[in-house]
C-alpha cells in the first residue's frame, strides 16, 4: 500500500495532531531538547512517501535501509527510526479496505513504558554485577550499549526473552549491518552475560555457531622514516606525546593516564599502571627524549604552581586512594604528565582541576598532522604502537621480550608483527630476485636511457 504523502501532510499540518505527538514524546520521556529533531524526522518521513505496510516494522525496515543508503550516522538512524515508530504508533496508515488501523491506546503506551522500565532495572542490576566483578570501564560501556540497543530491538519484556531473540539479533547484526568478527564476538559475550547473569538462564544451545572465528589482521605500520617525518611535522603541543608513545609502545589511554611519578628519568623507566586488563608493566625510557622531558617537566611544574595558587591543582585518584590519602589529590607526583591547556569542571562537584586531553582530541590532531605530512591515510594513533613492536622485531629483539613490553597475555597476539617485518629483516628474500627472466624489465634507474 503506497503512502499518500499529501494526506499525511494534512495530518502533520493539523496543530492538534502535532500536540498529540508532542504529548507522546513527553510520555516516552524523550529529552525536551530532542523534540524538534523528532519533528523533523517525521516531516522527512512524510516527504519521502515510503511504502506503508500493515506491519509497522516492515515500514521501519525500509526507513532504516534508506538512512543507511544516505550514510547517516548510527545514532541518527536510531533517532529517525524511533521518531517514525512513534508517529505510526499514534497515526497508523489505513488498511487496504479504507478502515483505519486501531490507534495506540493509553493502555498500550503504559504497557510499553512498563516493559522499558523492566529493561532499565535489569540493565542497572547487570551494571552493578560487572562493577563488582571488576570489569574494565570500556567493557562495561560496550556491554551496556549492546543491552540497550538489544532491548529496543526485541520489543518484549526480559522474562519473555527466548534463545531465538538472541540468535535473530546476532544474525541481523552480521548479515544486515555487516559488523566485524571482533564486534560479533563482543556482542555475543554481552548477550551471554545478559542471558546467564541477568536472567539466570543456562547457557543457550548453538552458542558456538554464533561466535565468529578468530580473524588474522595485519596492522598498518610506519617505516622509521615516516615516524621521523611525523615527529618533525608535529606541533610542540603534541610532539612529546607522539614520541613517547612510539618510544615505549604505549596505547593512547596509557599515554594520557601517565602521572609525573610514572616517568622516572633517574631509573630510566616508564611505568604503566593498570593498563589493558588491569595489568601494569615497566618500560625502558627512550634516552633520546631526556632533554625534551626535562624541559617539559620545568614547564609542567610552573603550570602546577600556578594551579596551586589558583586553587584547582586537584586531580582524580584511582580506586579508594582518595579516601585513604586525600592529600595526594593536590600533590605534584600525582599530576598528569600530559595536561590539558585549560582546567576542566568536574560535572558532579563542579570543581575545576587539570585533566588530561580527551582521546578524541588526540586522535583528531594526529590525523590532521598525518595529512599535513602526507602520511598514509590508514594511520591512526595506535599505528605508533604497531610500529614500535615491528621495529623492535626488525632490530633483532626476541618476540618474548616484545610480548612483555607490549603487555600481551598471549604470545599469539604478539606474533602478528612477524607478518609485517620489512623484507630486509628476513634471512631470505623472494626466490624471484636474481632470476633472469626474458621479458621482465630491469630495475628502474634514473640514469636509464
Amino acid at each position: 500500500m503506497k503512502a499518500n504523502s499529501y494526506e499525511y501532510k494534512d495530518v502533520w499540518d493539523d496543530r492538534e495532531n502535532r500536540e498529540k505527538f508532542l504529548d507522546l514524546l513527553v510520555a516516552k520521556k524523550v529529552p525536551e531538547e530532542a523534540h524538534p529533531f523528532y519533528g523533523r524526522w517525521v516531516k522527512w518521513f512524510i516527504s519521502q512517501g515510503f511504502e506503508l505496510f500493515r506491519d509497522v516494522e516492515e515500514t521501519l525496515a525500509k526507513v532504516l535501509e534508506s538512512l543507511q543508503e544516505l550514510n547517516v550516522v548510527e545514532w541518527k538512524q536510531r533517532q529517525g527510526v524511533t521518531a517514525c515508530r512513534l508517529w505510526l504508533f499514534l497515526f497508523p496508515p489505513e488498511a487496504p479496505d479504507g478502515v483505519p488501523l486501531p490507534k495506540a491506546s493509553v493502555a498500550e503506551v503504559a504497557l510499553e513504558d512498563g516493559v522499558k522500565k523492566q529493561w532499565e532495572m535489569l540493565i542497572a542490576a547487570l551494571h552493578k554485577i560487572l562493577q563488582t566483578r571488576r570489569y574494565s570501564v570500556r567493557t562495561m560501556e560496550a556491554y551496556l550499549g549492546w543491552w540497550r540497543r538489544f532491548s529496543e530491538a526485541v520489543h518484549c519484556a526480559p522474562e519473555e526473552l527466548t534463545e531465538l531473540h538472541l540468535r535473530e539479533y546476532i544474525e541481523k547484526m552480521v548479515v544486515v549491518r555487516n559488523i566485524a568478527s571482533s564486534t560479533q564476538n563482543q556482542l555475543f559475550s554481552a548477550l551471554q552475560v545478559l542471558w546467564s547473569l541477568g536472567l539466570n538462564r543456562p547457557p543457550f544451545e548453538g552458542r558456538e555457531l554464533l561466535r565468529a572465528p578468530e580473524s588474522s589482521y595485519i596492522p598498518f605500520v610506519f617505516s622509521r622514516e615516516q615516524v621521523r617525518v611525523l615527529l618533525a611535522g608535529a606541533t610542540a603541543e603534541w610532539r612529546l606525546l607522539f614520541a613517547l608513545a612510539y618510544g615505549c609502545g604505549l596505547r593512547l589511554n596509557e599515554a594520557l593516564s601517565l602521572r609525573i611519578k610514572d616517568v622516572s628519568l633517574e631509573r630510566g623507566l616508564v611505568i604503566v599502571q593498570h593498563g589493558k586488563g588491569g595489568k601494569s608493566r615497566s618500560l625502558p625510557f627512550p634516552s633520546s627524549l631526556k632533554n625534551e622531558v626535562d624541559h617539559h617537566l620545568l614547564e609542567r611544574r610552573a603550570m602546577y604552581e600556578a594551579d596551586s595558587h589558583a586553587g584547582f591543582a586537584e586531580v582524580d585518584l584511582p580506586g579508594a586512594l582518595a579516601v585513604k590519602s586525600p592529600h595526594l589529590a593536590t600533590s605534584w607526583d600525582m599530576q598528569y604528565f600530559f595536561p590539558t591547556k585549560n582546567p576542566l569542571r568536574e560535572p558532579v562537584s563542579g570543581r575545576f582541576f587539570r585533566w588530561h586531553p580527551l582521546e578524541s582530541t588526540v586522535q583528531r590532531n594526529f590525523k590532521i598532522i598525518c595529512r599535513r605530512c602526507n602520511l598514509p591515510e590508514p594511520a591512526h594513533f595506535h599505528t605508533l604502537r604497531h610500529s614500535y613492536a615491528t621495529h623492535l622485531l626488525e632490530a633483532g629483539v626476541s618476540i618474548r621480550e616484545i610480548q612483555v613490553r607490549l603487555g600481551h597475555s598471549c604470545l599469539e597476539t604478539t606474533m602478528i608483527y612477524t607478518h609485517v617485518r620489512s623484507p630486509s629483516s628476513l634471512t631470505a628474500g623472494s626466490p624471484l630476485d636474481g632470476m633472469e627472466v626474458p621479458g621482465l624489465r630491469e630495475p628502474w634507474s634514473p640514469f636509464a636511457v
